[in-house]
């Protein structure tokens, strides 16, 4: 039900070389200037050692430095060359065949090669495949699951046991990372130094778990690119003391900003970028009375929709979620579908949710629910005081076990939810109406209407009918939209996109002034 938070990474300062003048007066030729990057991370980037495809999304910009990938994001659901210069897709979506760029060489001196990228994918097929997150989605029992791979050169072809389009995309961020064939072959070889081929390299000094030196790698194949000579990643794990780096200009670029430090940021002047999407809602269990549901919630929508006029979306934000923003919408803002009208009309009115309280003769209503996060007691603390104002009495306790909390799915009021909603009609058939979280099939002719329109033609208008059927439907109550927040030094560091892949901006997309 909860996303696990991602770790992330900052930056540092910038030096110039100085000309020299020579015994005879003249100037001599200027060295070539050296422009240096600290970035500053909130845990150790390569707490496993230094092969990529040990972690997820989330360690990628680090990874970026020290390994090409076979593609990179494009930032419009497309890729861009890599590693892989080209390549091609058979019609049935089966088979995508990678023509490798010739001439990289990785760390250890040997060249980048098809052999040495189907090594990598080889994985796949090990006994230690779990080992690797990334590739868990081309296991057997994954989403894209690889049958074979072979390769011919500078060529490589991989079979799909189903079809999967667009496998291009797949093979971005640490998925498509290589290392080199005989680290692939072997586990545990990356434990203390990387042996990749990306746009940098590991320097002397570096210090495990706190500082990271990198020295740029000029025969790179796309060096030209990465405007920095030399880059230091910095640990600082806490909040403030991260901001604080940032404020003073210790690092130039730092990655998982808090929310509870963007207004002291803002107000020393440093720049920050966010990226949303990450919507926070409630879903009711609307189902049938075997076992027995919350019958009010149950039989009147009126009930839940009371509930949403009963939450103070906007205090719980200012007081528990600082950085975040407020919402009443399934869909995040500036995304299609978002429905602004939905902010007003739900916005905090007691006195509505009173009114449809007593309209549906419900008077003393009590609700249990189970969580199983410790960090949402203070939500729940707060919900039973905002709700307690209208009469309903919420009692939540933190699940003693899975068992429980999954237990308490249709026989207790809602779950939380917090989703990051790229194919909102998607995840509403998937999840939402015909998935776990409506596992008593509940119809809804409203919903399964928009749902139905919305998968055949992801229209801005079709979304955003889809997005009106849930909440005024009352099947979700969205409380609140997450932002992620990457702070740079406005000085050094021109203003980075964020979004591409992630909500951290690509390595390659920061740049000096």
């Amino acid at each position: 039900m909860n996303k696990a938070l991602i770790r992330r990474l900052a930056a540092g300062a910038a030096a110039t070389a100085m000309v020299a003048v020579g015994v005879s007066g003249i100037a001599a030729p200027a060295q070539a200037a050296t422009k240096a990057l600290t970035i500053g991370y909130d845990s150790d980037p390569a707490p496993s050692g230094y092969d990529p495809q040990l972690y997820a999304q989330g360690q990628r910009l680090f990874f970026e430095s020290l390994y090409d990938s076979l593609f990179y994001p494009d930032g419009k659901g497309g890729v861009t060359p890599g590693l892989a210069s080209s390549y091609s897709e058979t019609s049935d979506n089966t088979q995508l065949t990678l023509n490798i760029r010739a001439g990289q060489k990785f760390t250890d001196g040997t060249s980048v090669t098809g052999a040495a990228v189907k090594a990598n994918l080889d994985r796949v097929f090990s006994d230690k495949t779990t080992n690797y997150p990334s590739l868990q989605q081309f296991v057997s029992t994954g989403s894209s699951p690889i049958k074979s791979v072979t390769a011919s050169g500078q060529t490589v072809v991989v079979t799909f046991s189903k079809a999967a389009p667009n496998a291009q995309t797949l093979f971005t961020g640490e998925a498509g990372m290589i290392v080199s064939q005989e680290q692939a072959a072997v586990s545990n070889t990356l434990a203390n130094s990387p042996d990749g081929s990306g746009p940098y390299k590991l320097a002397p000094g570096s210090i495990k778990g706190n500082t990271y030196k990198l020295v740029k790698n000029n025969s790179y194949w796309n060096a030209k690119k990465y405007t920095y000579t030399n880059l230091t990643y910095k640990v600082i794990s806490n909040a403030q003391a991260r901001a604080n780096a940032q404020a003073t200009g210790q690092v130039d670029v730092s990655l998982a900003v808090s929310g509870d430090t963007v207004a002291f940021l803002k107000a020393r002047k440093a720049g920050l970028v966010s990226q949303g999407g990450n919507v926070y809602w409630m879903m009711f269990w609307n189902g049938g009375q075997n076992p027995p549901g919350p019958k009010p919630l149950v039989g009147d929508k009126n009930v839940r929709l009371a509930l949403s006029y009963a939450t103070d979306r906007a205090a719980l934000v200012n007081a528990l979620f600082k950085g975040n923003r407020a919402t009443a919408n399934y869909i995040p803002k500036g995304a299609l579908g978002f429905d602004a009208a939905l902010d007003s009309k739900y916005a905090y009115n007691p006195t509505k949710a009173q009114q449809l309280l007593d309209a549906a003769g419900v008077k003393n209503l009590t609700l249990e629910t189970v969580y199983g996060d410790p960090s949402q007691a203070a939500l729940f603390t707060a919900l039973t005081a905002q709700w307690a104002k209208v009469g309903v009495t919420l009692k939540a306790h933190l699940a003693a076990n899975t068992g429980e909390l999954f237990g308490a799915v249709g026989s207790e009021a809602f779950g939380i939810f917090n989703t990051s909603v790229t194919a909102p009609a998607g995840f509403a058939a998937g999840v939402i109406v015909n998935g776990f979280a409506n596992f008593m099939h509940v119809h809804d002719a409203a919903i399964e209407g928009a749902m139905g329109a919305a998968l055949g033609n992801g229209s801005d208008a079709n979304l955003k009918a889809l997005n009106d059927a849930l909440v005024d439907e009352a099947w979700i109550m969205p409380f609140m939209e997450g932002f992620s927040y990457t702070g740079y030094n406005t000085k050094t560091v021109k203003a980075p996109k964020v979004g591409v892949d992630g909500s951290n901006p690509m390595l390659i997309d920061i740049h000096s002034k």
